[in-house]
């Protein structure tokens, strides 16, 4: 039996549809008006989608740059997958990237250790800024010059989290293997 459900975004995870062994789950998360970010369980794991979320607090003070929603969403899971900036582009480093667009992203650093914390298998970073091997974004600069798939899985690194980071190229997969 298929079961939808009428859904407004709020702090606490709710199921939005089910099949069967099959639960999806949607949370507010920040990033614009109406973004949630979903998580997927089925008898092979779960799987959260962070999306572009990000703290609901704007700028620091703060504890992380990660959406509390997320993480509540996360605990538990087996992978997630979410979209990062690495910390190079921060307002301190150099890059001239705009703080109001940094701090609007979860950086890499502090979602390593969300996935730490909610005991995650995989990380798999998407939507990476900068994208890998890019001279620049945008107009800004990179400092130190473009990055690799290991800048990012170090950044990861440095949080803590010792499961498996995957940088997310184009058609990169993931096969869950058995519990």
């Amino acid at each position: 039996m298929i079961n939808t459900v009428t859904f407004e975004p709020t702090d606490e995870p709710q199921t939005v549809w089910s099949s069967g062994d099959v639960r999806v789950n949607a949370i507010r998360s920040t990033h614009i008006a109406g973004h949630v970010s979903y998580r997927v369980d089925t008898p092979a794991g779960g799987v959260v989608i962070g999306g572009d979320a990000a703290n609901d607090v704007p700028l620091p003070p703060r504890s992380s740059s990660t959406s509390e929603q997320v993480e509540k969403l996360a605990k538990g899971a087996d992978v997630i997958v979410h979209s990062t900036i690495h910390p190079i582009m921060g307002p301190d480093k150099g890059s001239g990237f705009f703080p109001h667009a940094y701090f609007r992203q979860s950086n890499a650093f502090d979602l390593g250790a969300l996935a730490k914390r909610a005991g995650a298998r995989y990380l798999i970073l998407t939507h990476l800024i900068p994208p890998l091997g890019a001279e620049q974004q945008g107009p800004f600069k990179i400092p130190g010059g473009p990055l690799t798939e290991l800048d990012f899985r170090k950044a990861v690194e440095g949080s803590g989290f010792a499961e498996k980071t995957i940088v997310g190229t184009d058609l990169v997969t993931l096969r869950l293997p058995p519990k």
